[in-house]
């Protein structure tokens, strides 16, 4: 046992209830607020728990815990949803099954797919980030939504937008019914439409295996067993696979461009080595993957921004956390948010600091991101890409800036997402630099410059 073990404090009945009630309506600020004020390290009780038959949730923000938790694959299992075939998510896949279906993914989003890629990916960029309005207030999540989503159904997909974007749309909504509440009931409503969807879309493939498109990937290989792979299967691994590969992304993008609208030193400093990089080109990946400061405020954005702040467990058996016994099928959350900022791994953690990045290594589990150990995003390359090549096109293109009196708030669903909006304007590239105040809950978040 390390000499500063965490010892979790320990929360009844009632004392859990407001916290656990606080955690449905925002998890990021009632998991802030929980462990600033008692620890890393919290077990809270459910209403109907009782001593014969405990019922737990453990709230971690520790390093060493959710190493803990992520390397013990065979204790801890990926939460399942509690609705329609995303319980078949790579992610929630175990032995055969995940080996199976991780070997076929890993093909179209092997190091060199994923390069070869970058060409297309790039000029989809160009091409898109040249046609955003200019000179007036503009929600941008809609402009980020739309270039992630042509990147992932033109690269991975297909290019079949009339079948992709209409799933497209429903699988959004579970992203955002995570949590429950109204848009729980909605998305249950809308699995049996989805459902009937990807089943014409798979039928329309069947037959025609195409080694770049996931989804024909996913239904023309049988399954771990040599059978045909059912419809229950095919929906869940594509519900999961297209939706992470924009949703994270277009978030990831977002909030990176709204910290170097407060930065505009440093957002002038990417511009002028992007724009020695590229010399008016495509912002291609052998143009741009080595830059320091690109990677750096990629890195960076993200650490500040992960795609997905929280992250879901159960235990599969009995076992150990932080030498506490743990009962079988208890749940575990941790805070990938919190873990990004602590501080014995990142000094002035709450800062923007691209810097910090030059010389700097952490390994996934000291940089949760895209997931770490066995159940890591297979599509960490391919959205890093995503992100850089995005980036890189909009600064080469425009200036941004947040539009006037501009609030940024946030939702966490699955995800981390700008909320209800997030209103820019995209200015001439040669404009002068303009910090805009804001205000919102993402200064929670983030400790940005003062005003001035």
């Amino acid at each position: 046992m390390r000499a500063d073990a965490v010892n979790p404090a320990y929360f009844g009945r009632l004392r859990s209830l407001p916290v656990l009630s606080g955690i449905l309506r925002n998890p990021i600020s009632a998991t802030r607020r929980l462990h600033a004020e008692n620890g890393r390290y919290v077990i809270l009780q459910y209403p109907h728990s009782t001593r014969r038959r405990p019922q737990i949730l453990s709230c971690i923000a520790d390093p060493e815990l959710y190493r803990t938790v992520i390397l013990n694959s065979d204790a801890w299992r990926t939460v399942r949803p509690g609705a329609g075939s995303l319980r078949y998510a790579v992610p929630r896949l175990r032995g055969g099954p995940a080996t199976h279906y991780r070997r076929l993914l890993s093909l179209p989003l092997s190091k060199p797919a994923v390069a070869g890629m970058s060409p297309d990916m790039a000029a989809i960029a160009k091409r898109t980030v040249d046609a955003w309005p200019r000179n007036k207030p503009t929600d941008f999540m809609p402009l980020a939504n739309g270039l992630m989503e042509d990147f992932a159904i033109s690269l991975l997909f297909g290019a079949d937008r009339a079948r992709a974007l209409p799933i497209a749309k429903m699988i959004n909504q579970g992203v955002v019914a995570t949590w429950g509440g109204r848009a729980y009931i909605k998305w249950l409503l809308t699995v049996p439409k989805l459902q009937r969807a990807i089943d014409e879309w798979a039928d329309e493939k069947r037959g025609d295996l195409n080694p770049k498109d996931i989804f024909s990937v996913l239904v023309n290989n049988p399954d771990w067993n040599g059978n045909p792979p059912s419809n229950k299967l095919i929906s869940g691994i594509l519900m999961f696979t297209f939706g992470a590969a924009y949703e994270t992304c277009q978030n990831a993008f977002a909030w990176t461009l709204v910290l170097l609208t407060q930065h505009p030193k440093i957002a002038a400093a990417l511009t002028d080595e992007i724009d020695h990089a590229v010399s008016g080109g495509l912002p291609s990946m052998d143009k741009i993957g080595a830059l320091p400061l690109l990677d750096g405020v990629t890195k960076e954005g993200m650490r500040l921004f992960p795609p997905v702040p929280l992250q879901g467990r159960r235990s599969w058996t009995e076992t150990e956390l932080g030498g506490v016994h743990i009962p079988a099928e208890m749940r575990v959350l941790i805070s990938a948010y919190l873990i990004n900022r602590a501080p014995e791994l990142y000094s002035d953690p709450y800062k923007f600091m691209p810097e910090r990045w030059r010389g700097l290594e952490r390994s996934p589990l000291e940089y949760p991101v895209f997931g770490a150990g066995s159940r890591m995003c297979s599509g960490t390359l391919f959205g890093t890409q995503m992100v850089k090549i995005a980036l890189a096109a909009t600064l080469s293109r425009h200036r941004v800036e947040l539009a006037p009196q501009a609030r940024i708030d946030y939702r966490t669903a699955i995800t981390l997402t700008p909320y209800p909006g997030l209103p820019i304007i995209l200015r001439e590239k040669e404009a002068a630099p303009r910090r805009t105040p804001f205000s919102g809950s993402i200064h929670e978040l983030v400790d940005l410059p003062a005003a001035g």
